[in-house]
């Protein structure tokens, strides 16, 4: 589990850190996600059915291509937009010129979030294990900045902290 508002600012006593700061500094990056997420929703005109901000995920639906689509933030890639289908253009996962993209993005997903895939999940083409990753990601107890360790980035926490002072 991750560390409590608390404990981050007692290992940062030295840089006057209060646990009333961390909290309103990870409730500000809450909050920018969300916004990114949900411009991101909005310039692909989806309706949005669930916005997770402390995971970084936004579950849609785009009436005009009668698709789920799932808005995620990485702090590699950013937002990512995927739209769940069969195919691209009617090629499956091993014919299809996009594979090695979506292979990464699945990737960075999983290791970001340390999602775990069943067997028969990992056997399965990326388009059905791109929806067992985000559903998984949706049941996920664990909020965003609990990850990796139970550690926030701290260096951009640091670094935000020294913003707020300039």
């Amino acid at each position: 589990m991750g560390k409590n508002t608390s404990s981050i600012a007692e290992e940062h006593k030295l840089d006057a850190w209060s646990p009333a700061y961390v909290s309103r500094v990870l409730n500000r990056a809450r909050e920018k996600i969300a916004r990114t997420i949900k411009e991101h929703a909005n310039s692909h005109r989806l309706d949005i059915e669930t916005l997770l901000d402390y995971k970084g995920l936004l579950i849609g639906f785009d009436y005009q291509t009668s698709t789920q689509v799932y808005i995620v933030y990485t702090e590699k890639l950013g937002s990512v937009v995927w739209y769940k289908h069969d195919s691209y253009a009617g090629k499956l996962c091993p014919d299809c010129p996009k594979e090695k993209e979506c292979r990464a993005t699945l990737d960075a997903v999983i290791g970001e979030y340390k999602i775990s895939l069943r067997a028969d999940e990992e056997k399965l083409f990326m388009t059905n294990q791109s929806i067992a990753i985000f559903n998984k990601l949706a049941a996920k107890e664990t909020p965003r900045y609990k990850r990796q360790g139970g550690d926030y980035s701290w260096e951009r926490l640091s670094k935000r902290k020294s913003l707020d002072h300039q």
